[in-house]
Formats: structure tokens, sequence, C-alpha cells
């Protein structure tokens, strides 16, 4: 092998930023570690001017060498699936470390980027003894000096013994003869971690010793195998902190402090703005002005148990086209609307054709209706419906009222299908079982891959006002306004005063009801029986076995965490009557929110193809609201791994403090499972990385790690996540980046995915694993995950549950079984 240049420092006092490329494997943490590369920056410098961020194979090694690299002062290597020694899985990421041992270039692998560099270097990468994902973990440093010519090394002014956390099944040898003699070992793991028997299905405590960091003896390489960016390591930022001292004490003075702008064009940053203003250009027009309008009503006259159900019932219970967006454990707010008003409009898409159907519902569940496909060279609909939302925004002033989330807009469903129509992340849509399969493709009794109503009149409570609220609210079409395409301008009242006589009918006949309102009866034990007949599309030998082949992908290294779901289904034709009608629809959901009270509650209809949504969904997946006081918009993740079932409360008071302190026990050991706070730090660290994209600054934050929140049946871990958003940013492009939700993949997300294809139904999970809520008049989004959720298709004759669990090395197959016939019988 050809000699390195000898190493050259330059000088230490250099304030100039450090050029970084960052060149992603696609992993699902990569941009955790553009957090911490950002936050090393100096005051004011630009992120797109300071480091490009690359897939391994976006571009070839020539373009690489001899268009970024010029430019370029150090080099980080993203964890990532697969293994180095593939070139599909590693890219020009081989070609990197041996042109920086060549060229004296700092670089640092992490994870697979350590791997890498041990097998450049002619050493042998293997699989673990015992695979660790979302483990912490204690690493020792080596007693060797591991700086360079006496300068500070990368664990400068880190302890001697720290914690990480660890995500790989691959590690590299320390073999006789595997390891090479141009490497030195900088830290390795010591004590313990959890690993599952899988002979009596028992947790057992396992030495690790595995190499946690190396580095070249002469150049400056470094290879750390844990993963500094986890929201749970211990001196992640102070390690990339040193790494950027090293690269600063090697990097050349330039004139410019900036990159040059067709360098940064290159990155998938830049890349990624640049599509979405240039589709959201091509798709959109003029805005259509619209203005609020509304009246308050207290209801504090109110004496039932079920304010929001019988009110429901009151002014919808009769619609052929019901929009509930339903707090029913009383939380926060609902939404009760429908879907045939003169000024509303239902915009349909189909992943597999690209087009859009927009529906005017008629009433008698008929419906008027125009197509239009996309073009495959301008918009996606993601960016398509960014475009529609800011063209559907209010003029003038909203309710001030930050409970207020939903002041009319736009309410619907993304579907899990919607992961193909993905043109956001720099990456085209993928191909799909879905796109290929004829018989899937013309299959007509689906639901949409994705469906929002444009509400222009609707009620919404405000369950935390003391005493709670409902505000009848309405939108105004001005007048002198118009906008593309043709039927934006069909949104909403025409005059103020039509706008004025709904909203006082309204608001008498609420007060008329809290006068004179009976509680709702509605019948459920048909539904009830319905849901105990139905039957998964797996038997629990086939979901035993799909178990065994997720694990053996993650022992590979394939993936860190595989979420595996089937559908429960049931032909009603074959039972019982079939769901025909929204109040048929509406016994159905009056059911499971009997049983499961949650704060994301949804009912939806859709009268015209037969087919209709009851959810109770504990789990928020995104919300973007506004920071009035500093001008500032934010995004909020709430994601839940970990779910143990709780006892029925008794009524006994003598049993009443034996069962509290069961429960209490029952969350304590939930908080504390190895297992499941492996399950959800890995969701976590990924959906930090999905918020990275659009966050201001790289500027992400975990104000509640793993908190336990209880509902009537079973007690969830949730962890709350936030950023800033940057002002570029719509709530439907945050919505895409983040889609679909990462609880309901696993990671890496992208790979991930694509196994999760071989291993689940032919028929898709549908609605099922994606998102429910809306989009705001007033520029604010909620957005559900779709779980514990019913599906009515095939016009009304067939109903779908889907349920499953997340599975990792830890995972035993009969309790993951057990916690998906959990979840499932809960409904």
């Amino acid at each position: 092998m050809p000699a390195p240049t000898p190493l050259k420092f330059s000088n230490a006092g250099d304030t100039q930023p450090v050029r970084t490329l960052l060149v992603d494997n696609y992993d699902s943490y990569t941009l955790n570690l553009l957090q911490l590369l950002v936050q090393q920056l100096p005051e004011g410098a630009s992120v797109l001017d300071s480091i490009v961020v690359i897939r391994n194979d976006q571009y070839s090694w020539a373009t690489v060498r001899d268009c970024i690299l010029p430019h370029i002062d150090s080099v980080v290597i993203s964890p990532g699936p697969g293994n180095p020694e593939r070139k599909a899985d590693f890219g020009v990421c081989g070609d990197l470390i041996h042109n920086a041992r060549m060229a004296g270039m700092p670089l640092l692998g992490v994870c697979l980027g350590h791997q890498g560099i041990a097998a450049g270097f002619g050493g042998q990468v293997q699989q673990c003894a015992v695979p660790v994902h979302g483990q912490t973990s204690p690493v020792e440093l080596v007693k060797d000096d591991n700086s360079i010519d006496g300068e500070p090394g990368l664990f400068d002014k880190v302890p001697d013994l720290f914690r990480v956390v660890r995500y790989h099944s691959l590690a590299v040898s320390e073999g006789p003869g595997e390891f090479p003699a141009e490497l030195q070992v900088l830290a390795r793991a010591t004590g313990t971690v959890r690993a599952l028997d899988p002979e009596t299905g028992r947790m057992s405590e396992v030495e690790s010793r595995e190499i946690m960091a190396l580095r070249h003896r002469t150049q400056p390489l470094f290879g750390v195998q844990f993963h500094p960016e986890s929201i749970c390591s211990e001196h992640g930022a102070q390690i990339i902190q040193n790494f950027g001292a090293i690269s600063r004490r090697f990097k050349q003075p330039r004139a410019k402090l900036a990159l040059p702008g067709d360098v940064a064009a290159l990155s998938l940053l830049a890349q990624d703005n640049r599509m979405w203003r240039h589709d959201i250009r091509l798709s959109s027009g003029a805005a259509h002005g619209l203005q609020l309008v509304y009246e308050a009503v207290d209801l504090s006259e109110h004496t039932g148990a079920d304010m929001s159900g019988d009110l429901f019932a009151h002014l919808y219970g009769d619609d052929s086209a019901p929009i509930w967006l339903d707090s029913a454990n009383n939380s926060g707010m609902s939404v009760m609307a429908s879907a045939q008003t003169p000024g509303s409009i239902t915009v349909r898409y189909k992943v597999h054709d690209r087009r859009v159907t927009v529906v005017r519902l008629t009433g008698d569940n008929s419906s008027e209706s125009v197509e239009q496909e996309l073009d495959e060279d301008a918009a996606t609909f993601w960016t398509w419906m960014q475009g529609i939302v800011d063209r559907t925004q209010i003029v003038g002033s909203s309710i001030n009222n930050a409970r207020l989330g939903f002041q009319c807009g736009w309410i619907g469903y993304f579907g899990y299908e919607m992961k193909h129509a993905e043109k956001v992340l720099g990456r085209a849509p993928s191909p799909t079982t879905m796109a290929l399969d004829p018989d899937r493709r013309d299959n007509e009794d689906r639901l949409p891959d994705a469906q929002l109503t444009f509400v222009d009149r609707c009620v919404v409570i405000d369950h935390k006002h003391v005493p709670p609220q409902a505000y009848v609210l309405a939108l105004v079409a001005e007048s002198d306004g118009y906008s593309s395409p043709a039927w934006i301008n069909t949104l909403g009242f025409r005059r103020h005063d039509e706008a004025a006589d709904w909203i006082s009918h309204q608001a008498d006949s609420i007060r008329s009801w809290m006068c004179h309102h009976c509680p709702s009866t509605a019948t459920t034990l048909t539904c009830k029986s319905r849901i105990m007949s139905m039957k998964p599309d797996l038997s629990r030998a086939e979901y035993v076995d799909a178990i065994a082949r997720a694990k053996q992908w993650i022992a590979q290294g394939e993936s860190y965490e595989v979420c595996l779901t089937t559908q429960f289904r049931l032909s009603l034709d074959h039972h019982s009557a079939a769901i025909r009608s929204a109040r048929d629809m509406y016994l159905l959901y009056a059911n499971m929110r009997k049983r499961n009270p949650a704060p994301y509650g949804a009912l939806l209809w859709l009268g015209d193809i037969g087919a209709g949504i009851a959810s109770c969904s504990p789990e928020r997946f995104l919300r973007t609201y506004n920071n009035k006081e500093k001008s500032e918009r934010w995004v909020e993740m709430k994601p839940i791994k970990g779910t143990c079932r709780r006892m029925p409360r008794p009524t006994d008071v003598e049993e009443l403090a034996e069962w509290e302190r069961d429960d209490e026990q029952r969350a304590f050991q939930l908080q504390n499972d190895v297992k499941e706070r492996a399950e959800n730090l890995m969701i976590v660290d990924l959906i930090r990385h999905d918020l990275n994209w659009i966050a201001h600054h790289a500027n992400v934050k975990v104000p509640s790690l793993m908190a336990i929140e209880s509902y009537a049946s079973v007690h969830q871990m949730v962890t709350t996540v936030q950023a800033q958003l940057r002002a570029s940013v719509g709530d439907v492009s945050a919505l895409a980046h983040c889609f679909p939700p990462g609880s309901m993949t696993g990671a890496p997300k992208l790979r991930t995915v694509r196994l999760l294809e071989e291993l689940e139904s032919t028929d898709g999970r549908g609605v099922y694993s994606g998102c429910l809520g809306y989009f705001s008049a007033h520029g604010q989004a909620d957005w559900s995950v779709v779980i514990r959720t019913a599906i009515v298709d095939h016009g009304g004759a067939r109903l779908s549950v889907g349920a499953g669990g997340a599975l990792t090395i830890l995972s035993d197959p009969s309790s993951e079984w057990a916690e998906y016939c959990l979840v499932s019988v809960n409904m």
C-alpha cells in the first residue's frame, strides 16, 4: 500500500468553520450527527455553507473526489444497515477511507463507518456473539495515549469510563491476525449486556468486551462503534467537538468562509429545500382568501358524563358523511363536522397511478368528481397538497386560544402506502409490490391511500376550558379573490350573512340541547360480536416464523428494530349485516370508545364509496403550533413504545389499595424494562433524525424521555420530541419528512420498510400505520398514528383491524404474540 502523506498541522488559532462532508449510509440516525456538527459551528455560520450531506451512492467516486473533497476539511461516515464489505451497503465510503489515509484528511466513522475503517485496512468484521441494539453499555478507554503528536485526541475531556448507546450486530475482531497493525484500539466495552436465551426465553446478563473505538496510528482516522449522537449516550457532543478540533488543526486556510455555491448545491439538504420550493411553486396559485367567523357557547349547563359523545349524536348523528375528531378522554379538543356541506370538498389520492380525485359529496351517498394526474416531473402529492393548504389559509385574525388547534381547514388521513409516494429526503419514490401487482392496482374496493376533506364549518369543543366551551366556526370566502384550480374558489360560505345564520342556528341548537338533552343510547352489542369474530391474516405459527426471520435480519445487521404487523379481518356479509351507513359506523365506534376512550379518537364515513374509519389511537404522531410571542413555529412528536396491561379497577373499596399497588408496580416494571426501553430509544433517535431535516439550525430537543402514560386498559411508555421549524417548512412538508411513523416501521426506516414488505400481507397495511388528523386554516396541524383502528371497506362488507409489535434482538416470539393479541383484544 502506498505511503500516506506526512501530517501537516495548520494554525491552531484558525476560527473559520470546518467544512465537513457527512455521508449517510441510509441510516435513520445520520442527521443526529448533523445536529452535533452544527453545534460546533461558529456563531453565525450557515449549515448549508459549512456541511455537505450526501448518500453513499448519490454520486460516483469521481464526482465526490473531484467536485466535493477539494472544498472539504473533514469527513464523517454515518452508521447504517448491512456490512461495510458490501459495496451496496457502503458505497463510496471505502474510497473515502483510502483517500483520507493517503491525503491525511481527518475522518470519523460511526458504527458501520467504524467497521469500514477496520475492513479498509484488512481487518475482520464479524457477527457479535451478542448483538446489542438500544442498550446503554459502559465503555472503558484504553490507557494508551490517543493524541496526535501530543495534541488532544478524540477522547480529550472524556472520563475513562462512561456509558454509551449501542446499535450493532457486527463488530471489529481482535482475533490473531484479524486486527490491522496500522490501527490502534482506543476503547472497549466493559461490563454486561442483556441477552435472550432462545432455548428458555429468559433474559440473562452476558459479558461484552467488543472494540468500541479505534484510530490510525499516524493519520487522523478515527472510528467509534457506539453512537455518540444518541440521546442517551454520554459525552457525545464532547467527542464530536474533539474531532472538530482535530480537523481544525489539519484544515487549510481558505479565502472564503462558505462553501462554493455549486458544491453546497450537491448537498441533500440544499436539494430537499430546492425540491419543495420548486414543486410548491409549480402546484400553487393565488391564495383563496378566507375569513373566520365564530361564536362561543358555554357548556356549563351540560350534566351528562359524555359531553362530546352526546353533542355529536345531537348535531351529526343523522349526517351521512360525518367527521369527528374525538378527544374521548376529555384531554384536549374535539371537532365535529360534515364532509357534504356546499362549501366543502374532498381530495383523494392513490399512489399507483399518481391520480388526484376531487370529490364534492352531494348527499344520499352520491358525489361529483373530477380527476387530475400529477405530472411525473412536477409536483408530488405531498408538495401539491402543501400548495393547496397554503392557498386555503385564514386571512386576518384567528381565535386566540392555543388549545383550539383546529379552526376549520383540512381533515383526513395519509395511509401507510403513502410511504411509496415520498419524493422527499432527496430520493424518488421507491418501486413497490403494490405498484407492480395488477390485482392490487385495480382494486377499487380499497380506501384511497390519502384523503383530505376541506371543512368550512364545524363545532369544536375545548375540553380544558373551565367550564367547557363549544366554538361554532365558519369560513367566508373573499368575494374578489381567484385561485387555481377553480374548485378552490368554491370553498367556504359565499356571504357573511349566510355564515352568521348557520352559526346562530348551530349555537341555538346546542343551547336547546343542553336544556333538553338525553344521553346517547346507541346499541353496541352487535358491533362487539363482530370484532370478537375476527381472524388474523397470519396464524400464530406464521407470525412466530416471521419474527424468527426478522430477528435473523437483525442479527446480520440489516435492521435494528422491525415493527411487524398483520391484519385481523372479518367478512361482514358472512357474519351479520354489513356496515352500510354512517349510523352503522357510529355504532361500531361507540363500542370502541366505550372500551378505550382515547385522546385521538376519530370517526369518518365515506358514504359514496361505502368505507369508514373508527380510531381509538392513544399516540400523537406530529403536531405543529405557533409561539406567537417569539414568532416561531414548533413541531412536536410523541412516539409510544412499550405497553403493559392494566387490570380492571375494582369497585370494592377494600380491594382498591392492593390494586393501586399492583398498578404502580406494573408501570414501574414497564419503565425499567431493558427491552422496552431499547425499543423506545431506537424510535426516539429515529424521530430526532427525521426532525433534523426540518428543524431550525438542526436543534431537536427531548423534554420528556420514556414517561409512563396510563389509559383505561394499558400503561404505555411515551417520549416527547420537539424542534423549532425552519421558517420555510410548511405543515405538509413537516409531516412528509417524518412519514411513515417510525414507531410503525422500526429502524433504520428505509431498509426496514423494504424488509417488512417481504414479511407482511401482500394486501398492504392500507390506512393502518399511517396518520390521521388535520391541517388547520390558521397554520397548525395535529396528526395521530393510525393504531387501534377499525377500517371498513369493500362497500361496507369487510372489517379490518391492524395489530403488531416492535421486534428487537431481545424479542421472545411467544411474548410478542401475546402482546399482539393484547392490543387486538383491547380494541
